[in-house]
């Protein structure tokens, strides 16, 4: 079996002459976990893509990985085509701003077994407004999130005081891109100019901060018996949390696990990635989860986002489970072939800490 392992921001794609760092450190250790587990997957060979202004690829050559060193986005993007109709399946990790993951996941799926959510719910879950109109519609808790217009300063100020701080972001915007905590209307006006020129190309959103614990979760979607949707295989992974800058600016710089909420918050938790994943049709393969457990007692814990793709929880909770997460994402839809046992997860010790905040991850 070949599996093509696309990564955006490191595989070539990435437009400008210099990569984002922030993504690029997420992307490449994304690549690297996912590559990891999936060469210890038998009979697998992974074929993959790497840009040449980076330094080597991180893996020492073995017969089963063949890499594709990328000069420029025109050259990765006919890789990208060709290589999903050479492989048996595809992994796709991409930023999903200007829709680059929905069109991505759109080309794979029509060349290839494409390991992930469909096109529909890579699209809904890109777009933060359009996905909390939906996750309120079917009774999911979720944040208030309101279109946000930085030219039209009359308007986004009409809230008053009360209304602060809140938080703007991008309407499709990937990590913590253009992404900042506003304490009250003046900001939000000087933030409002500011964006008029370096957010030039998105559309933004308005959410209220609310103070509380952010935390990532993630399932693995596989299909159930006679592959009928109403009977999806649901696995659930433990809850971590989000370590984020305290600049007011949520810059992710890593994860910790266990989070600090009690067993009852975690089964809160599981339950609403559950009904998540029952309730938006096309939720396939890794979903991960950015989730709030408000400090307020008896609030609900909330959905923030839902990323239609791998997250870097995944190196966490890959070295945390005794089961290959890649293997179980490549599971046979047949009857018989649908694994039927829980994940199997180590022994946690009292704390893991794991933080993306080296250059490591370009080397």
């Amino acid at each position: 079996m070949r599996v093509f392992v696309s990564e955006y921001v490191c595989g070539g794609a990435w437009p400008e002459e210099t990569l984002d760092s922030s993504l690029a450190i997420e992307g490449r250790a994304m690549l690297v976990g996912l590559v990891n587990d999936l060469l210890r997957v038998p009979g697998v060979e992974v074929a993959t893509t790497w840009d040449k202004r980076l330094r080597p690829f991180p893996f020492s050559p073995v017969s089963t990985l063949s890499v594709e060193q990328i000069s420029s986005p025109h050259d990765e993007q006919q890789a990208f085509a060709r290589l999903c109709d050479q492989s048996d399946a595809a992994f796709v990790i991409a930023p999903e701003f200007h829709s680059v993951l929905a069109k991505r996941v759109r080309t794979a799926s029509a060349r290839t077994r494409l390991v992930g959510c469909n096109v529909e719910a890579t699209t809904l879950c890109s777009d933060k407004l359009r996905l909390a109109t939906v996750l309120a519609e079917v009774g999911i808790p979720t944040i208030a999130t309101e279109a946000f217009e930085p030219a039209s300063q009359p308007d986004s100020v009409k809230h008053g005081d009360s209304a602060f701080p809140c938080v703007i972001k991008p309407r499709d915007g990937a990590g913590s891109l253009l992404t900042c905590r506003v304490p009250n209307s003046d900001e939000l006006a000087a933030l409002s100019k500011q964006l008029l020129t370096d957010g030039a190309g998105f559309s933004f959103v308005r959410q209220p901060f609310i103070e509380g614990v952010a935390i990532s979760c993630a399932a693995i979607v596989t299909a159930g018996r006679d592959n009928d949707p109403g009977r999806l295989r649901i696995d659930v992974l433990p809850p971590c949390q989000q370590i984020v800058s305290g600049d007011g600016c949520f810059t992710y710089e890593g994860f910790e696990y266990p989070p600090a909420i009690t067993d009852s918050r975690k089964i809160q938790v599981e339950r609403l990635v559950r009904r998540c994943c029952s309730l938006i049709p096309g939720l396939k393969g890794y979903v991960g989860f950015d989730l709030l457990v408000p400090h307020a007692e008896n609030a609900q814990p909330i959905v923030v986002e839902i990323n239609p793709r791998l997250t870097t929880g995944f190196l966490l909770w890959q070295k945390m489970c005794n089961d290959n997460l890649v293997a179980r994402m490549l599971a046979p839809t047949d009857d018989d072939a649908t694994p039927e046992s829980p994940l199997s997860w180590k022994s946690a010790p009292t704390a893991i800490r794991m933080s993306l905040l080296s250059d490591q991850a370009l080397s």
